[in-house]
Protein backbone atom coordinates (compact mmCIF):
# COMPACT_ATOMS: atom_id res chain seq x y z
CA UNK A 1 0.00 0.00 0.00
CA UNK A 2 1.46 3.18 -1.28
CA UNK A 3 2.42 6.09 1.59
CA UNK A 4 0.01 8.32 2.45
CA UNK A 5 1.10 10.67 5.11
CA UNK A 6 3.54 12.78 4.25
CA UNK A 7 5.06 15.66 5.88
CA UNK A 8 5.21 18.59 3.19
CA UNK A 9 7.33 21.17 5.59
CA UNK A 10 8.66 20.91 9.26
CA UNK A 11 7.53 23.89 11.36
CA UNK A 12 9.67 26.94 11.43
CA UNK A 13 10.46 29.14 14.07
CA UNK A 14 12.24 32.29 14.38
CA UNK A 15 13.45 33.62 17.61
CA UNK A 16 16.80 35.39 19.51
CA UNK A 17 17.06 33.28 22.44
CA UNK A 18 20.17 33.44 22.66
CA UNK A 19 20.54 37.45 22.42
CA UNK A 20 17.20 37.68 24.85
CA UNK A 21 19.02 34.86 27.31
CA UNK A 22 22.15 37.22 27.49
CA UNK A 23 19.80 39.83 27.95
CA UNK A 24 18.17 37.96 30.91
CA UNK A 25 21.30 37.51 32.54
CA UNK A 26 22.69 40.69 32.71
CA UNK A 27 19.24 42.37 33.38
CA UNK A 28 19.40 39.69 36.66
CA UNK A 29 22.77 40.05 37.45
CA UNK A 30 23.02 43.91 37.77
CA UNK A 31 20.39 42.95 40.47
CA UNK A 32 22.61 41.39 42.51
CA UNK A 33 20.43 39.57 43.89
CA UNK A 34 22.23 37.89 46.60
CA UNK A 35 23.04 41.32 47.98
CA UNK A 36 19.85 41.97 48.85
CA UNK A 37 18.84 42.06 52.56
CA UNK A 38 15.33 41.31 53.46
CA UNK A 39 13.95 43.13 56.21
CA UNK A 40 10.95 44.99 57.41
CA UNK A 41 12.00 48.14 55.46
CA UNK A 42 13.10 46.58 52.57
CA UNK A 43 10.34 43.81 51.90
CA UNK A 44 8.38 46.16 50.39
CA UNK A 45 10.87 47.13 47.52
CA UNK A 46 12.12 43.17 46.96
CA UNK A 47 8.14 42.36 46.19
CA UNK A 48 7.76 45.18 43.49
CA UNK A 49 11.39 43.70 42.08
CA UNK A 50 9.91 39.95 41.94
CA UNK A 51 6.55 41.22 40.67
CA UNK A 52 8.39 42.66 37.83
CA UNK A 53 10.06 39.91 37.14
CA UNK A 54 7.34 37.23 37.08
CA UNK A 55 5.80 39.96 34.25
CA UNK A 56 9.01 39.88 32.27
CA UNK A 57 8.70 35.76 32.56
CA UNK A 58 4.80 35.88 31.87
CA UNK A 59 5.68 37.93 28.11
CA UNK A 60 7.73 35.49 27.67
CA UNK A 61 5.68 32.17 28.15
CA UNK A 62 2.83 34.21 26.33
CA UNK A 63 5.17 33.65 23.26
CA UNK A 64 6.60 30.59 23.51
CA UNK A 65 2.51 29.14 23.93
CA UNK A 66 1.62 30.62 20.85
CA UNK A 67 4.34 28.73 19.06
CA UNK A 68 3.78 25.53 20.69
CA UNK A 69 -0.28 25.60 20.11
CA UNK A 70 0.67 26.71 16.50
CA UNK A 71 3.25 23.36 15.83
CA UNK A 72 0.49 21.06 17.91
CA UNK A 73 -2.68 22.30 16.11
CA UNK A 74 -1.95 20.65 13.00
CA UNK A 75 -0.66 17.18 14.59
CA UNK A 76 -3.82 16.97 16.58
CA UNK A 77 -5.66 18.02 13.85
CA UNK A 78 -3.81 15.36 11.58
CA UNK A 79 -3.56 12.38 14.79
CA UNK A 80 -7.78 12.69 15.22
CA UNK A 81 -8.02 12.15 11.46
CA UNK A 82 -5.59 9.44 11.55
CA UNK A 83 -6.93 7.21 14.14
CA UNK A 84 -10.78 7.53 12.73
CA UNK A 85 -9.65 6.41 9.24
CA UNK A 86 -6.90 3.74 9.96
CA UNK A 87 -5.82 2.63 13.13
CA UNK A 88 -9.07 2.23 14.64
CA UNK A 89 -10.59 0.17 11.66
CA UNK A 90 -6.67 -2.05 11.50
CA UNK A 91 -7.28 -2.61 15.71
CA UNK A 92 -10.72 -3.46 15.48
CA UNK A 93 -9.92 -6.06 12.80
CA UNK A 94 -7.06 -7.18 14.65
CA UNK A 95 -9.43 -8.09 17.73
CA UNK A 96 -11.67 -9.90 15.47
CA UNK A 97 -8.89 -12.33 14.25
CA UNK A 98 -7.88 -12.41 17.72
CA UNK A 99 -10.71 -13.82 19.24
CA UNK A 100 -11.20 -16.69 16.74
CA UNK A 101 -7.76 -17.58 17.50
CA UNK A 102 -8.33 -17.50 20.91
CA UNK A 103 -11.05 -19.57 20.56
CA UNK A 104 -9.58 -22.20 18.67
CA UNK A 105 -6.68 -22.43 20.87
CA UNK A 106 -8.60 -22.37 24.25
CA UNK A 107 -10.42 -25.34 22.97
CA UNK A 108 -7.16 -27.51 22.19
CA UNK A 109 -5.77 -26.37 25.24
CA UNK A 110 -8.93 -27.20 27.06
CA UNK A 111 -8.93 -30.75 25.39
CA UNK A 112 -5.67 -31.55 26.44
CA UNK A 113 -6.45 -30.31 30.14
CA UNK A 114 -9.44 -32.91 30.31
CA UNK A 115 -6.90 -35.59 28.78
CA UNK A 116 -4.65 -34.72 31.39
CA UNK A 117 -7.55 -34.50 33.77
CA UNK A 118 -8.35 -38.29 32.99
CA UNK A 119 -5.22 -40.02 32.77
CA UNK A 120 -5.07 -38.58 36.78
CA UNK A 121 -8.17 -39.66 37.84
CA UNK A 122 -7.33 -43.35 36.54
CA UNK A 123 -4.20 -43.20 38.22
CA UNK A 124 -5.45 -42.47 41.33
CA UNK A 125 -8.25 -44.80 41.12
CA UNK A 126 -5.75 -47.55 40.28
CA UNK A 127 -3.63 -46.57 43.46
CA UNK A 128 -6.46 -45.86 45.84
CA UNK A 129 -5.66 -42.16 46.37
CA UNK A 130 -8.90 -40.41 46.63
CA UNK A 131 -7.61 -36.87 48.79
CA UNK A 132 -5.68 -35.12 45.81
CA UNK A 133 -7.52 -32.68 43.47
CA UNK A 134 -5.69 -32.01 40.85
CA UNK A 135 -5.61 -28.49 41.27
CA UNK A 136 -2.81 -29.62 43.73
CA UNK A 137 -0.49 -30.61 41.13
CA UNK A 138 -0.15 -27.27 40.15
CA UNK A 139 0.05 -27.69 35.97
CA UNK A 140 -0.86 -24.89 33.79
CA UNK A 141 -1.98 -26.26 30.28
CA UNK A 142 -0.30 -24.26 27.73
CA UNK A 143 0.06 -24.93 24.07
CA UNK A 144 3.83 -25.54 23.39
CA UNK A 145 3.68 -28.35 26.00
CA UNK A 146 3.15 -31.86 24.97
CA UNK A 147 0.15 -33.84 26.74
CA UNK A 148 2.43 -36.73 26.86
CA UNK A 149 4.59 -34.40 28.63
CA UNK A 150 2.21 -33.40 31.09
CA UNK A 151 1.36 -37.29 31.75
CA UNK A 152 4.73 -37.49 32.54
CA UNK A 153 4.65 -35.14 35.24
CA UNK A 154 1.33 -36.46 36.81
CA UNK A 155 2.81 -40.07 36.29
CA UNK A 156 5.76 -38.34 38.82
CA UNK A 157 3.91 -36.63 41.39
CA UNK A 158 1.68 -40.12 41.87
CA UNK A 159 4.78 -41.77 42.50
CA UNK A 160 6.03 -39.40 44.87
CA UNK A 161 2.93 -39.94 46.78
CA UNK A 162 2.94 -43.47 46.50
CA UNK A 163 6.29 -43.57 47.96
CA UNK A 164 5.28 -40.74 50.57
CA UNK A 165 2.36 -42.90 51.84
CA UNK A 166 4.80 -46.17 51.79
CA UNK A 167 7.04 -44.28 54.06
CA UNK A 168 4.06 -43.38 56.35
CA UNK A 169 3.19 -47.01 56.62
CA UNK A 170 6.33 -47.81 58.52
CA UNK A 171 6.07 -45.40 60.88
CA UNK A 172 4.68 -45.40 64.23
CA UNK A 173 1.00 -43.15 64.34
CA UNK A 174 0.21 -43.95 60.50
CA UNK A 175 -2.98 -42.44 61.43
CA UNK A 176 -1.83 -39.26 62.52
CA UNK A 177 0.87 -39.30 60.37
CA UNK A 178 -1.47 -39.51 57.42
CA UNK A 179 -3.78 -36.78 58.22
CA UNK A 180 -1.27 -34.10 58.43
CA UNK A 181 0.13 -35.56 55.10
CA UNK A 182 -3.12 -35.05 53.44
CA UNK A 183 -3.32 -31.98 54.38
CA UNK A 184 0.09 -30.60 53.97
CA UNK A 185 1.22 -33.56 50.74
CA UNK A 186 4.26 -33.20 52.53
CA UNK A 187 5.39 -36.36 54.38
CA UNK A 188 8.74 -35.14 56.11
CA UNK A 189 6.46 -31.64 57.91
CA UNK A 190 3.70 -34.57 58.47
CA UNK A 191 6.18 -36.96 60.40
CA UNK A 192 8.23 -34.22 61.95
CA UNK A 193 4.73 -32.60 63.72
CA UNK A 194 3.21 -35.58 64.60
CA UNK A 195 6.52 -37.24 66.40
CA UNK A 196 7.01 -33.34 67.91
CA UNK A 197 3.28 -33.45 69.21
CA UNK A 198 3.78 -37.33 70.53
CA UNK A 199 7.17 -35.99 72.25
CA UNK A 200 5.26 -33.16 74.00
CA UNK A 201 2.32 -35.49 74.72
CA UNK A 202 4.43 -38.08 76.35
CA UNK A 203 6.69 -35.01 78.55
CA UNK A 204 3.22 -33.82 79.80
CA UNK A 205 2.12 -37.22 80.53
CA UNK A 206 5.35 -37.95 83.08
CA UNK A 207 4.91 -34.23 84.27
CA UNK A 208 1.14 -35.24 85.40
CA UNK A 209 2.61 -38.74 86.59
CA UNK A 210 5.64 -37.02 88.23
CA UNK A 211 2.92 -34.57 90.08
CA UNK A 212 0.20 -37.35 90.85
CA UNK A 213 3.22 -40.05 92.35
CA UNK A 214 4.00 -36.75 94.65
CA UNK A 215 0.69 -36.31 95.85
CA UNK A 216 0.00 -40.18 96.18
CA UNK A 217 3.13 -40.37 98.69
CA UNK A 218 1.69 -36.67 100.47
CA UNK A 219 -1.19 -38.37 101.22
CA UNK A 220 0.16 -41.83 102.98
CA UNK A 221 2.66 -40.27 104.94
CA UNK A 222 0.23 -37.72 106.43
CA UNK A 223 -1.40 -41.40 107.41
CA UNK A 224 1.86 -41.96 108.99
CA UNK A 225 2.72 -44.35 106.52
CA UNK A 226 6.49 -44.31 105.65
CA UNK A 227 8.57 -46.00 102.81
CA UNK A 228 10.42 -49.43 103.63
CA UNK A 229 13.00 -50.15 101.21
CA UNK A 230 12.98 -53.88 101.37
CA UNK A 231 9.54 -54.47 100.73
CA UNK A 232 9.23 -51.51 98.25
CA UNK A 233 6.05 -50.00 100.01
CA UNK A 234 4.66 -47.59 102.57
CA UNK A 235 3.81 -48.97 105.49
CA UNK A 236 2.01 -48.45 108.33
CA UNK A 237 2.49 -51.62 110.07
CA UNK A 238 2.66 -55.57 108.91
CA UNK A 239 -1.14 -55.91 107.47
CA UNK A 240 -1.18 -51.79 106.40
CA UNK A 241 0.92 -51.10 103.20
CA UNK A 242 0.49 -49.61 99.66
CA UNK A 243 3.55 -50.88 97.10
CA UNK A 244 5.68 -48.61 95.14
CA UNK A 245 3.86 -50.17 92.40
CA UNK A 246 0.72 -49.50 93.29
CA UNK A 247 1.53 -45.82 94.33
CA UNK A 248 3.07 -45.42 90.63
CA UNK A 249 0.53 -47.20 88.91
CA UNK A 250 -3.04 -47.69 90.45
CA UNK A 251 -5.77 -45.73 88.76
CA UNK A 252 -7.24 -42.98 90.69
CA UNK A 253 -10.39 -44.91 91.73
CA UNK A 254 -8.30 -47.43 92.59
CA UNK A 255 -5.69 -45.92 94.48
CA UNK A 256 -8.45 -43.76 96.36
CA UNK A 257 -10.30 -47.24 97.03
CA UNK A 258 -6.77 -48.35 98.45
CA UNK A 259 -6.29 -45.01 100.34
CA UNK A 260 -9.30 -44.99 102.19
CA UNK A 261 -9.71 -48.73 102.68
CA UNK A 262 -5.92 -47.89 104.69
CA UNK A 263 -7.22 -44.95 106.22
CA UNK A 264 -10.30 -46.97 107.76
CA UNK A 265 -7.89 -49.91 108.91
CA UNK A 266 -5.36 -47.01 110.59
CA UNK A 267 -7.95 -45.37 112.50
CA UNK A 268 -9.14 -48.77 113.65
CA UNK A 269 -5.47 -49.34 114.81
CA UNK A 270 -5.55 -46.44 116.77
CA UNK A 271 -9.20 -46.57 118.06
CA UNK A 272 -7.86 -50.09 119.59
CA UNK A 273 -4.41 -48.80 120.78
CA UNK A 274 -6.89 -45.84 122.32
CA UNK A 275 -9.14 -48.38 124.16
CA UNK A 276 -6.05 -50.54 125.65
CA UNK A 277 -4.22 -47.42 126.93
CA UNK A 278 -7.50 -46.51 128.88
CA UNK A 279 -8.10 -50.21 129.78
CA UNK A 280 -4.66 -50.13 131.40
CA UNK A 281 -5.19 -46.97 133.35
CA UNK A 282 -8.38 -48.04 134.82
CA UNK A 283 -6.19 -51.30 135.78
CA UNK A 284 -3.79 -49.69 137.55
CA UNK A 285 -6.11 -47.27 139.23
CA UNK A 286 -8.07 -49.99 140.35
CA UNK A 287 -6.80 -53.03 140.14
CA UNK A 288 -9.70 -54.99 142.06
CA UNK A 289 -11.74 -54.13 139.41
CA UNK A 290 -12.92 -56.48 136.62
CA UNK A 291 -13.22 -55.18 133.11
CA UNK A 292 -15.64 -57.22 130.61
CA UNK A 293 -15.24 -56.87 126.72
CA UNK A 294 -16.54 -58.14 124.08
CA UNK A 295 -14.06 -57.43 121.74
CA UNK A 296 -10.61 -58.54 122.35
CA UNK A 297 -7.76 -56.51 121.18
CA UNK A 298 -5.58 -58.05 118.36
CA UNK A 299 -1.91 -59.31 120.04
CA UNK A 300 1.08 -57.41 118.90
CA UNK A 301 3.40 -59.39 116.76
CA UNK A 302 6.83 -60.25 118.20
CA UNK A 303 9.57 -57.95 116.68
CA UNK A 304 11.76 -60.51 113.71
CA UNK A 305 14.95 -61.52 114.59
CA UNK A 306 17.62 -62.56 112.04
CA UNK A 307 20.77 -64.74 112.06
CA UNK A 308 23.79 -62.73 112.30
CA UNK A 309 26.40 -64.31 109.93
CA UNK A 310 29.90 -62.53 110.59
CA UNK A 311 31.59 -61.59 107.20
CA UNK A 312 35.23 -63.03 107.67
CA UNK A 313 38.15 -60.09 106.54
CA UNK A 314 39.80 -62.20 104.33
CA UNK A 315 36.52 -62.83 102.57
CA UNK A 316 36.18 -60.84 99.15
CA UNK A 317 33.16 -58.85 98.51
CA UNK A 318 30.29 -59.81 96.08
CA UNK A 319 27.83 -58.81 94.16
CA UNK A 320 24.84 -60.43 93.21
CA UNK A 321 21.78 -59.93 91.35
CA UNK A 322 18.61 -61.05 91.83
CA UNK A 323 14.53 -61.32 92.11
CA UNK A 324 12.84 -62.45 95.57
CA UNK A 325 8.78 -63.79 95.43
CA UNK A 326 7.54 -63.45 99.06
CA UNK A 327 5.03 -62.07 101.47
CA UNK A 328 5.49 -59.16 103.29
CA UNK A 329 6.70 -60.72 106.37
CA UNK A 330 9.26 -62.61 104.71
CA UNK A 331 10.07 -59.42 103.10
CA UNK A 332 10.96 -57.79 106.09
CA UNK A 333 12.65 -60.68 107.98
CA UNK A 334 14.77 -61.15 104.84
CA UNK A 335 15.18 -57.25 105.02
CA UNK A 336 16.29 -57.33 108.91
CA UNK A 337 18.57 -60.32 107.80
CA UNK A 338 20.51 -57.72 105.51
CA UNK A 339 20.72 -54.79 107.90
CA UNK A 340 21.30 -56.82 110.51
CA UNK A 341 24.72 -58.38 108.36
CA UNK A 342 25.72 -54.68 107.19
CA UNK A 343 24.73 -55.81 103.48
CA UNK A 344 24.36 -53.58 101.45
CA UNK A 345 20.95 -53.91 98.73
CA UNK A 346 19.23 -52.30 96.47
CA UNK A 347 15.78 -52.34 94.90
CA UNK A 348 15.81 -53.44 91.22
Amino acid sequence: MENQIKLVQSPVITHKLQEAGREVTKRIGELELEKQVATVNTVKSLKELRAELNKELADFETQRKFIKEGVNNPYLAFENTYKTEISDKYKTAIDFLKDKIAFVEDKIKSDKKEAIESYFSELCVSEKIDFIKFEKLGIEVNLSTTEKKYKEQVNEYITKVIDDLSLIKSTDFEAEILTEYKASLNVSSAITTVKTRKENEQKEVERLKAEQRVNRVNFLEKLGMQYVEITNAYEFNADIYVTLADVNNLSKEKFTEAYHDCEAKILDVKAKAQALKALEIKVEVNPEVTIYSEKKVAPISAPIFAPIVEAKESEPLKTASFEVTATMTQLRALGEFMKSNNINYKNI
